[in-house]
């Protein structure tokens, strides 16, 4: 997926519709300082709730977002290449294991893959698409910035030892410049070293050995990169609507987040999910993108706490709506940082 940062975007009110989904209902005035967030929503395009037997939500076809959603998705895969990726990987992954006996691993995972292979084939043919298509829709959610606005950067890394790798080929080196050169029937120089070494890490008894002589040998170890953590992060609201109609505003928020956190059923055996629907976050100051704070790629909703009872009594309007809920949810993006997107303000 492309990393240049989206242009700087002005909100538009006209383009998505949010009368029913801002909280306070006074938000973009300069009561509050022009600083709110906005949660855009897309859905998968088989979706029920873009049909005319769902909700039939109305879509837009706003093109001011350079999503970004991932590597598999960025590829652009054909059904048939999607399957034929994830049976050759299962290949790949055998001859490795065998220790790279290529042939014999290829022809014995086409048969194990077989049966799972004409079960990716039927997957790829219902979904109609290897990209997981969505549409926008025009409804979208704008908050007010948290009190707590912060993200967690992260990269992984793990302990290896290399002293095999570097004790081997010296003590082989070394092993056949001191043929015939022993004392006492022991090697010297570096070759003593090494055997002692590659004795005391992998021989028989060798903690015996090793705490009788007071030596140990040295593992070498080297920090070595395993990858990039992906990103997530926290938004927690505390809503006191003012009145009947703000509450309302309150619970259609809730509702909203709620219902596009969780999938929807593909069929009515209830064999297969469509993926949740996807969020796009956007900072903004005075009506445009505020370019000053981290964007983020596209987001799915991991988590969600409502607590209808945060002061330990549950107080209500005259209809009955909660006066006080307080809402934590969790956000997880779905592409992993480098380098050209940190430079690009992620």
């Amino acid at each position: 997926m492309a990393t240049t940062p989206n242009p700087v975007r002005s909100y538009q009110t006209g383009k998505y519709e949010i009368n029913n989904h801002t909280y306070p209902a006074d938000l973009l005035s300069e009561r509050y300082g022009g600083n709110y967030a906005i949660f855009y929503i897309s859905v998968a395009q088989d979706s029920k709730i873009l049909n005319k037997d769902g909700d039939n939500q109305q879509i837009t076809d706003d093109i001011s977002f350079t999503r970004d959603r991932g590597e598999l998705l960025a590829s652009n895969l054909t059904q048939g290449g999607l399957v034929v990726g994830a049976v050759a990987g299962t290949a790949l992954k055998g001859a490795i294991a065998g220790g790279f006996a290529f042939g014999k691993a290829v022809a014995g995972a086409a048969v194990a893959a077989a049966p799972g292979a004409i079960g990716l084939g039927a997957a790829a043919a219902i979904a109609g698409t290897a990209s997981r298509a969505q549409k926008r829709l025009r409804t979208a959610i704008a908050l007010h910035v948290p009190n707590q606005l912060n993200i967690r950067y992260g990269v992984q890394y793990s302990e290896e030892e290399t002293a095999t790798a570097v004790m081997a080929p010296l003590l082989g080196e070394a092993a056949l410049k001191a043929i015939g050169n022993f004392d006492g029937g022991q090697l010297v120089g570096a070759a003593g070293t090494g055997a002692a070494a590659l004795g005391l890490a992998f021989g028989p008894n060798a903690g015996t050995v090793s705490a009788a002589t007071g030596l140990a040998a040295n593992p070498r170890k080297e920090q070595v990169f395993k990858g990039v953590d992906f990103r997530t992060f926290q938004f927690e609201y505390q809503f006191f609507p003012r009145d009947q109609s703000e509450s309302r505003n309150v619970q259609n928020i809730i509702n909203t987040f709620k219902l596009h956190m969780h999938p929807e059923f593909k069929d009515t055996n209830k064999f297969l999910y469509v993926y949740p629907s996807e969020f796009d976050i956007s900072y903004y100051a005075n009506g445009v993108e505020n370019t000053n704070i981290h964007r983020h790629t596209s987001c799915v909703l991991t988590e969600m706490a409502i607590n209808y009872t945060p002061n330990a009594s549950f107080n209500t309007f005259a209809d009955g709506s909660p006066t006080q809920i307080n809402v934590q949810m969790t956000f997880r993006e779905l592409s992993l940082m480098d380098k050209d997107k940190i430079k690009a303000g992620m």
